[in-house]
């Protein structure tokens, strides 16, 4: 068994720098270009790892496809050898409208990894700064940055 990474993880991927959304155990579908969706399998002994990347998109690796990383740090290791399970999506999505001022991809991957990575742990810290329903709307936003897409909505 390789190395367990969780949400809120800066990793390395064949693809670049980012962040775990997700570690999966049961198999799902993934948005791919157009209406497509790429059925992935993950269980508990080989999760699949759902990561949004710096640069842009984001696609699903196992462990083997990721290393340890730093998102501030420029010498960081931005690259592995081994193969994403999906394509990367990238798909036009507005998450960024209602943010603050100046916030950008990669203050929304900063943040991501600061409060653990998860849609529920967004809620919980915006919790104080919104009444439940906003907090909700703004981090299901954020998240649709993260991924670069809302078809990830009521699947993980």
């Amino acid at each position: 068994m390789g190395t367990r990474y969780e949400e809120g993880d800066v990793v390395a991927t064949p693809d670049g720098r980012g962040v775990v959304a997700a570690v999966l155990t049961e198999s799902f579908e993934f948005p791919q270009n157009g209406d497509d969706l790429a059925e992935v399998s993950a269980n508990d002994d080989q999760p699949a790892y759902v990561v949004g990347l710096e640069a842009v998109g984001s696609a699903v690796y196992r462990a083997s496809a990721l290393e340890t990383s730093d998102l501030e740090d420029r010498d960081a290791t931005e690259s592995t050898d081994e193969e994403a399970l999906t394509e990367v999506v990238d798909e036009d999505v507005n998450g960024l409208d209602g943010l603050p001022e100046g916030w950008d991809r990669d203050s929304v991957l900063e943040y991501w990894s600061s409060i653990g990575g998860s849609w529920e742990s967004c809620v919980d810290d915006m919790a104080d700064e919104f009444e439940e329903e906003r907090a909700k709307e703004h981090c299901s936003a954020m998240k649709d940055e993260v991924i670069r897409s809302e078809r990830w909505r009521n699947r993980f």
